[in-house]
């Protein structure tokens, strides 16, 4: 901010509580009631102490501010009539001062102050910051609502320039309730209003909200509404506000307090807080004074005590955004980074380059908004035109290095200064130019953001341009350029800036050479947070740069991602508590705590959620594997092992299971491998895509999904999860988005189907039945009907399949004609009906003669398998082939496969089932009597038969659990044990330190779990219901017919009807064969759902009025159940136009009104008088209602369902014939009655444990086990197709209309930015009065076309081959004499190009010797290696002869200094009384106590209090610093030189004179090279320091070479004692003080033949970071005044600088 720094401490007055308490108030604050305060319109909003918030108490007892405590009063010639009126509560009109009334040194009026506080006698009287202020609770905060700006409302406090930044963090996190930033932007510019161009401020506002919106930055400003705080308020209002991002942007404004305009709104004499506060922005703003910016979200107001001293926030604001960037992003324990920090550069003044010359100093990079004016015109002016030079360095190692210099010609520092000094005077011209320098002496952290009207200065450039500097500040650890990235959540950084030219891929490589695990092991905890951050595009990314996801996929980060425990936060509970809102925590945590497990979630506890949603068919693999199941949860997610916990025994066990280890090598590797028992999953794609599901994150399923197998399957078991978790919530919005999301998954299943279908039908048909391992074993076929996934089993592919398996080994070509006769005359088969080809035992005998099926018989003998539907082992010899040639079948074989077809199966079922009805009516109308009859006997058999196959039904419904477990154990030799699903008394218990471990629930009991999950399928089908019921009512009426009584031969006969009714319902199955008929059972299924709602409501009436009419005709009627069933009868038969009209309308003598009469039934009642009128009246609504509304409701609620059904006919109907052809399918071939012929062979095979409940060994079509060659086959074709469809689909995305909208409107935004330009540029020719477009504009960029530039370099080309020609002729032309002149142009222009660069030289020489004549270096702002600000002083007040009474240095000692190391000084004078430090140290002396000379080399020094005086003048800063002496620390510095030399040993030459080198280390601390110099210890003599400290920072350990050790020594000694002493005196050091400072002696030593030197190949000592041989020269940026040392030494040896 351009802003005049006067106080770097604290302070500030007005409305305190020392005020409030004086005897002027007449009662203190705690006397006074709310009512009496609410009378002072300055109180509206306060609230009584009992009813604060806790954010009001939490700000009254941390925060302060800080008042005057003694009036001094300033004197009244300093622009007393400058100052603007200040507004004083309770003391005249607002705003209008007296003019009599004093104003203090805090800038504040005397009525401002309390009465009882103490007066300054003079005005001259020394007032300081520190001595005349105090802390007191601040009466300023609580929200403020800016008049006319909207009802927003912004927090803001008062707080103490000395608050502790803990208190602060805890206000903006706690309090505040701010999220953490991953990034912090800090704008920094012109604090008073300046213009910018429309385009240029338009991309600024909108590139400063796109990165604040995509990365979840805060932004902080100056807080008031004027120059750059003003331009980031209007972006917040123009874009910020607007955006439909749910991240609120965050702007906190710093200003100080003292500086704002009716600030005196924001205060609150109860300090209680406003709620809000009314603030309004005036027409004029005062002088020193600026309103609060309207459009930030956050204010902290800065106070010291005073008023209109600007710059008081700025020593606060730097510590409140390092501790800002001491937080750590929220992006994982591992992926987590320190909040990256940059400083947006925006016009400015000299305080602007401050701000940025400091920001440089702490590694923050800038972005410079070059075209914005002032400051930031000149830095980008200095950064373009200054050049990045590559200087090779040797490090410690001896390894050369490259480091950046940068170097600035003499022409340049010569425009810079004239910049400089057009833009803020000469006033400090040489502290700006030097500024400008240091700024830039970093180029990684410095970024130029170059806007051009009409090229590439889109919006995004300059959001870009600000995450560009921060990775370029990180540029050599990629893997912290990855964490900012995902951070940021911005993946063009990432590819474009890391993922680039394999720069990764080769940074990966030369990491691994040295550190194998740590490059994996970084990516894997990015991938985590990713994951767990939902960065889709990241995972995606990184998959795609190295991550590979068996390596990275392990049980413990599983784990991790279920538990999100690597987000969790120690300090908070919040990420958890944001978890537990999630609809997969809810589901999780009742499935943990009901399988009794304490802490953590299991993967079983998964396992079992997946089974819940899926369905009982559906087993995952984390209820079956041991290793999985017994996993030590808590050992994985704490690190406690069971072994330090002490529990031994069932505990080891449990690790040595899942290890798959013996115990003792698990006891040895349990406290040195934190990962010891998590192998590998097989599929982790599959594991992750659940993850991704089960929290219904879409994109990163999808993504997740692309790169897994079993790309159907997958899709299926995705949308009935989701489907499932749409029907569990009670959230529309999340239900819907669920279906939503569900229905997606459906669609691609579909899709990646028909693909399939499309390119082989046969392979797409085995895709449907392949048994899928790592689904369940279940089928495609089975999961779309088990999820209710009408729409896929639609599809033509399923179909196909299910006509294959409906027609069996009959050929499709039979017609149903030939069919149906066939199974009247049986002789017809073999003429008539066609067969497929050979059948399956053809091919099992081939298989047998080689031996293969027989083993792999052998082994389902020996595990017993329990299926009701044998798995087919699939081998490519025993596929049959449908459409192979028909071969001659024999007889038997023929009738076999015609009579097991399931179409003919389910021809003679319904043959059966009609002749059935026929019996059973046949009895109940001729032959039901007394006398039981043998078609009865018949009947109860059959009806017997049909019992038995509902039985059979269900036992034998589908148990994928049984038959995975036996698969799964048989195939996993390696296990340490197998489950036992017949084994339900065998429940293990694992019992750890405070809690047991138990298999879940549902796996204690097998043969439960199998009968549950039988039962609930089976229930499931409504027509088994109403099998059950028919049965059960047959049995109550055969029981009744069989009682010997007349009576319950007719209710036998009345429950026999109704039961052959419910038989004839049941052949209403039957039709949903029909593909006309099949959809009809549906929307009758419907409409009875309908119709039941529809009864509920429509009882409402008829009750209602059956109730009324009755009462109102037969009043005071007894109760019975006769008069429920005439009420009721009344209201429900009007409903079909039976009025009762008869009965209403009823006289005597046809009925009586003597209860004795109509009681024996006699007569009937007579209704009352009343009822004739009365309830016609009310029947007649009743109808109106009823008939009209009512009917019509239920005519359309039909409609619509018929509608819903008729729409998605075809999928219903392809639904139902799925279910109907499985059942018969699976039913035994014969028909009721002789079914149960085959139950009993069924029951005999049962007993012989050769299989449960199988028909034959013929292996299903339904589901198909392929070898494992055949299914990887299989596996790789699908994932071919779903590739080739994705990508088909993404390139359709691209070319839809929406996309090829959007780039349309950008190229219409391309064509009006060049309008634009073309307007600007007539603009500008027009107002020079040229012809248009004759000038371009100042750094514009002019875009040509490609043809166009290559002919213009070209030309240029030319043209500098034609100069070079023809000053080659001129210079032989002077040689010959022919023409001794040279053209006057050419020699003039020559003569004034010579002259510019001399005088340039001279100038930067000349700034040189100025820059150390004004102790420049020491008084930079910011004193190195801490956050403390001198106190500012212009380079006209130096001198200590120059009055400066506005003087207030900083008091500054460093910790280290503080420990009093045997280097420093052990009295610490600067904390003593003036009169305490006299004669505690001798100054101007030798002073023999410490041994230490405290003589300066200028002479005497002057001592103030006991404290010497820097002879230079003010540095800002008092005490020691970084410096152990008070008064001169001696030092030396060695400038070892030689002569630069050419390949050849020739000395180079520049503009005539020899070019010089000399030994230059790089320091660590401020990254600058400087001479290896070094502070002389205690009695040390300086020539020794000079030798020790060049040995010890430039040679490194060469000395030590046993080779080299001699020789090195004689040339080095030779060479030190022809030293040539250069300066001696003292050094403009940035470590130098008011009290302590460095005083150096350089000397030279110079190698004039350069044999001494020659062969040194220098190194780093321990203390640096590189030693180099530089050049000479004054573009050089050195530490301290060491350039000032080298340019002595050129001219003493006459070199070139």
């Amino acid at each position: 901010m351009d802003k005049k720094v006067t106080k770097v401490s604290p302070a500030d007055p007005m409305d305190t509580i020392e005020n409030m308490e004086s005897p002027s108030h007449g009662k203190s604050l705690i006397s006074l009631h709310y009512n009496e305060e609410a009378v002072d319109a300055e109180n509206v909003g306060a609230a009584p102490v009992e009813t604060m918030t806790y954010q009001q108490r939490w700000i009254r007892d941390n925060i302060k501010m800080r008042v005057c405590t003694k009036f001094v009063e300033k004197p009244t010639n300093v622009n007393s009539d400058l100052l603007p009126p200040v507004r004083v509560p309770g003391k005249g009109l607002p705003g209008i001062q007296s003019e009599a009334e004093p104003i203090c040194r805090c800038g504040y009026p005397r009525s401002t102050h309390g009465q009882s506080l103490s007066s300054g006698t003079s005005g001259m009287e020394d007032w300081k910051v520190d001595t005349h202020t105090k802390a007191t609770r601040t009466n300023a905060f609580g929200t403020v609502e800016f008049l006319g700006f909207g009802e927003n409302e912004r927090n803001y406090v008062r707080v103490d320039v000395d608050t502790k930044m803990k208190d602060m963090m805890e206000l903006m996190m706690d309090v505040w309730g701010l999220e953490k930033p991953n990034l912090l932007i800090s704008v920094t510019g012109g604090a008073k209003n300046f213009t910018m161009k429309q385009k240029l401020k338009e991309e600024f506002r909108r590139g400063l909200m796109k990165v604040a919106r995509s990365t979840g930055a805060w932004i902080i400003t100056g807080g008031t509404n004027a120059g750059v705080m003003k331009h980031v308020g209007e972006a917040v209002r123009d874009y910020g506000l607007v955006s439909a991002s749910t991240n609120p942007i965050i702007v906190i404004g710093v200003a100080t307090w003292g500086c704002i305009q009716n600030k005196e709104d924001l205060t609150d004499s109860e300090c209680r807080g406003k709620w809000p506060a009314s603030y309004r922005l005036g027409k004029k703003q005062r002088p020193k004074e600026s309103f609060l910016d309207p459009n930030h979200t956050h204010f902290v107001l800065v106070d010291n005590g005073t008023q209109h001293q600007f710059g008081v926030e700025i020593p606060f604001r730097a510590w409140m955004e390092n501790s800002i960037a001491n937080m750590k992003t929220n992006t994982g324990k591992n992926a987590s980074v320190y909040v990256p920090v940059v400083l947006l550069v925006l016009e400015g003044g000299p305080g602007t380059l401050e701000t940025a010359h400091q920001a440089v100093a702490n590694n923050t990079p800038i972005v410079i908004v070059q075209g914005s004016g002032r400051a930031a015109d000149i830095l980008a002016y200095a950064y373009q035109n200054s050049i990045g030079e590559e200087i090779g360095a040797t490090d410690q190692e001896g390894k050369t290095k490259k480091i950046t210099q940068t170097i600035f010609d003499a022409s340049v520092e010569a425009e810079i200064r004239n910049q400089v000094e057009e833009n803020f005077g000469k006033k400090n011209l040489v502290r700006h130019c030097e500024m400008v320098k240091e700024t830039l002496k970093n180029r990684d952290l410095v970024t130029v953001f170059e806007f051009s009207i009409g090229g590439r200065g889109s919006s995004k450039d300059i959001d870009r341009a600000i995450l560009q500097a921060l990775l370029r500040a990180n540029k050599d650890q990629i893997f912290d350029q990855l964490k900012l990235a995902l951070a940021w959540n911005r993946i063009d950084i990432a590819k474009s800036e890391i993922f680039t030219d394999d720069r990764f891929i080769q940074y990966k490589e030369g990491v691994n050479r040295h550190r194998n695990k740590d490059v994996p092991s970084m990516l894997f905890e990015i991938m985590q947070s990713a994951l767990i951050l939902n960065r889709v595009t990241f995972v995606e990314l990184l998959m795609d740069n190295g991550v590979n996801l068996k390596d990275f996929l392990t049980k413990k980060r599983l784990l991790k991602l279920y538990n999100h425990r690597d987000l969790y936060d120690s300090s908070s509970n919040m990420m958890q508590e944001i978890n537990k809102n999630t609809q997969l925590y809810q589901l999780l945590d009742k499935i943990r705590r009901k399988n009794g497990n304490e802490k953590y979630i299991s993967l079983v506890d998964v396992g079992c959620l997946i089974q819940d949603l899926i369905g009982d068919f559906y087993t995952p693999w984390y209820l079956l594997d041991p290793k999985v199941r017994d996993l030590d949860v808590e050992y994985l997610l704490d690190g406690v092992s069971a072994k330090c916990m002490g529990m031994p025994g069932i505990k080891k066990g449990i690790l040595s299971m899942a290890t798959g280890q013996k115990q003792e090598t698990v006891e040895n590797e349990l406290l040195t491998s934190d990962e010891y028992q998590v192998p590998d999953f097989d599929n982790p794609f599959q594991e992750l895509f659940l993850w991704a599901v089960l929290l219904n994150r879409q994109e990163m399923a999808k993504i997740l999904w692309k790169g897994g197998k079993d790309a159907t399957a997958a899709a299926l078991v995705a949308s009935g999860m989701l489907n499932s978790l749409s029907r569990q919530t009670d959230d529309t919005e999340l239900a819907k988005k669920l279906k939503e999301n569900s229905q997606e998954f459906s669609n691609l299943a579909i899709a990646v189907l028909n693909e399939c279908y499309d390119v082989e039908e046969k392979k797409a048909q085995n895709l449907l039945i392949r048994e899928l391992e790592h689904w369940g074993a279940a089928t495609c076929v089975l999961l779309a009907v088990e999820s209710n996934n009408k729409k896929f089993i639609s599809q033509t592919a399923c179909q196909t399949l299910l006509n294959n398996v409906w027609m069996g080994h009959l050929s499709l070509d039979n017609q149903l004609l030939q069919l149906l006769l066939c199974v009247f005359i049986p002789p017809l088969i073999f003429p008539v009906i066609k067969f497929k080809g050979d059948s399956d035992q053809d091919g099992i005998e081939n298989l047998q003669e080689k031996g293969v099926l027989r083993d792999k018989k052998r082994k389902l003998e020996k595990q017993k398998t329990l299926s009701s539907i044998p798995v087919k082992e699939e081998k490519e010899d025993l596929q049959v082939d449908y459409e192979s040639k028909p071969s001659n079948l024999s007889f038997w074989k023929k009738l076999y496969y015609f009579y097991t077809a399931p179409v003919i199966i389910f021809a003679h079922n319904v043959l059966s089932y009609v002749i059935f009805l026929g019996l059973y009516s046949y009895i109940l109308l001729v032959k039901f009597n007394k006398d039981v009859s043998n078609e009865e006997i018949i009947l109860i058999i059959w009806v017997f038969s049909i019992f038995a196959e509902e039985v059979r039904q269900l036992l034998s419904q589908y148990s994928i659990y049984e038959r995975i477990t036996i698969y799964r154990t048989s195939t996993n030799q390696n296990a340490s044990h197998i489950i036992n699903p017949s084994a339900s008394n065998n429940t293990q218990s694992f019992r750890g330190k405070n809690h047991s471990f138990h298999p879940p629930q549902k796996m204690q009991s097998s043969s439960t779990k199998n009968f549950n999950t039988k039962l609930h399928s089976y229930i499931t089908d409504p027509w088994n219901i109403v099998d059950v019921a028919t049965i059960f009512i047959f049995v109550m009426g055969i029981v009744l017919r069989f009682l010997r009584f007349d009576s319950t031969l007719e209710a036998a006969r009345c429950v026999m009807a109704l039961n052959l009714v419910i038989f004839f319902f049941r052949i209403l199955h039957i039709f949903s064969v029909h593909k006309q008929l099949g959809p009809k059972l549906v929307m009758i299924g419907r409409m009875l759902k309908d119709l039941l709602y529809f009864i509920i409501i429509l009882m409402v009436f008829v009750v209602s009025y059956s109730i009324a009419a009755y009462s109102v005709m037969y009043p005071n009627s007894e109760l019975s159940i006769v008069l429920v069933y005439n009420v009721m009868r009344l209201g429900y038969w009007n409903l079909y136009g039976e009025l009762f009209l008869e009965d209403i309308e009823r006289e005597e003598p046809d009925c009586s009104f003597d209860d004795s009469v109509y009681s024996n039934g006699s007569l009937p009642r007579c209704p009352s008088a009343v009822s004739r009128y009365a309830v016609p009246i009310l029947m007649g609504f009743y109808v109106l209602f009823c008939n009209i509304l009512l009917l019509n409701l239920l005519i359309a609620m039909f409609s619509n369902t018929y509608q819903i059904v008729q729409e998605n006919t075809d999928q219903y109907w392809c639904f139902q014939r799925y279910r109907l052809i499985y059942e018969y399918y699976t039913r035994p071939t014969l028909a009721p009655p002789l079914i149960l012929i085959s139950h009993m062979a069924l029951f005999i095979r049962w007993i012989f444990g050769k299989c449960s409940f199988c028909l034959s060994s013929q292996p299903s079509d339904l589901i198909k086990r392929f070898s494992s060659d055949k299914a990887r086959e299989l596996v790789q074709w699908e994932n071919m197709i779903a590739d080739a469809f994705m990508n088909r689909l993404e390139l359709e995305e691209k070319k839809n209309i929406e996309n090829r909208v959007i780039n349309t409107q950008e190229s219409i935004h391309e064509l009006f930015f060049k309008l634009d330009e073309l307007q600007d540029l007539q603009a500008t020719s027009g107002s020079s009065g040229q012809a248009p477009i004759s000038k371009a504009p100042v750094n514009q960029v002019v875009r040509m076309p490609p043809q166009m530039d290559k002919r213009l370099l070209a030309l240029e080309e030319q043209m500098q081959q034609s100069t070079v020609a023809l000053n080659w002729i001129m210079k032989i032309l002077q040689e010959q004499e022919k023409n001794t002149r040279v053209a006057p142009m050419l020699e003039d222009k020559r003569e004034n190009e010579k002259q510019k660069k001399e005088k340039d030289k001279a100038l930067v020489k000349n700034t040189v010797e100025e820059r150390k004549r004004l102790n420049y270096k020491a008084r930079l702002p910011c004193y190195p290696q801490s956050l403390i600000n001198r106190f500012p002083v212009p380079d006209h007040k130096v001198s200590w002869e120059i009055p400066f009474p506005e003087y207030d240095p900083v008091i500054y000692e460093a910790p280290e200094v503080k420990e009093h190391p045997y280097w420093a000084d052990t009295i610490d004078l600067i904390f003593m009384k003036p009169e305490e430090r006299i004669g505690k140290i001798k100054f101007n002396e030798y002073d023999d106590l410490n041994k230490v000379n405290r003589k300066s080399y200028v002479g005497t020094y002057q001592v103030q209090d006991g404290l010497p005086l820097n002879p230079t003048g003010r540095t800002g800063l008092i005490g020691r610093g970084l410096l152990g002496r008070y008064g001169p620390n001696h030092c030396g510095d060695p400038i070892v030189t030689r002569w630069k030399r050419d390949d050849i040993g020739n000395v180079v030459m520049k503009e005539g004179k020899k070019v010089l080198e000399f030994v230059a280390i790089f320091r660590k601390d401020n990254k600058l090279w400087s001479i290896p110099g070094g502070m002389c210890e205690p009695g040390q003599k300086v020539s020794q320091c000079l030798k020790a400290e060049f040995t010890e920072e430039a040679l490194g350990s060469l000395v030590e070479d046993s080779n080299m050790e001699e020789k090195i020594k004689s040339d080095l000694k030779i060479m030190m004692e022809e030293g040539e002493e250069i300066y001696k005196g003292i050094c403009d050091d940035p470590r130098n003080t008011d009290n302590s400072w460095l005083e150096t002696v350089v000397f030279n030593y110079h190698d004039d033949t350069g044999k001494v030197l020659h062969p040194f190949l220098l190194r780093a000592g321990e203390t640096v970071e590189a030693a180099s041989w530089l050049e000479v020269s004054s573009s050089l940026m050195l530490h301290s005044s060491h350039l000032y040392y080298v340019q002595l030494v050129a001219e003493k040896l006459n070199a070139f600088f």
